[in-house]
């Protein structure tokens, strides 16, 4: 099995500030995985529980350490089933995170602007 796409597990702690607000902090770690859709008996299986199913992450067991979290591609999964395989083989098996789209932020790009000097009239416009 080819392990060899990159993808950022996601890891969330959350601690308590100077003033006692518990703050969110998210630590991304890259791991090497297999990325696959996933079989019409899981999607069915979730979709009758209310689950959005869409992807397959198969890494090996080690490198999974509890993040219930995957960013691939620039979009962000929610991990709602692990499956450990075999002894060394840990799947994923993700959604798309819920209130996002699953879609990261896409950098902008460039408008055309007009000019904001006045320019001369044509000719056509003095003759018209």
């Amino acid at each position: 099995m080819d392990r060899s796409t990159p993808i950022y597990l996601v890891h969330e702690t959350r601690e308590q500030n100077g003033i006692g607000e518990w703050v969110s902090t998210e630590t991304l770690r890259k791991v090497y995985a297999n990325v696959s859709s996933i079989s019409a008996s899981e999607y069915f299986s979730a979709s009758q529980i209310g689950l959005n199913p869409e992807i397959r992450f198969t890494m090996f067991a080690p490198d999974y350490q509890g993040e219930l979290a995957v960013e691939y591609n620039g979009i962000r999964f929610s991990v709602y089933r692990i499956y450990r395989a075999t002894s060394d083989k840990m799947e994923l098996y993700a959604q798309r995170e819920a209130g996002t789209a699953g879609v990261a932020p896409t950098p902008t790009t460039p408008t055309e602007t007009t000019p904001t000097t006045p320019t001369e009239p044509s000719d056509e416009q003095n003759n018209g």
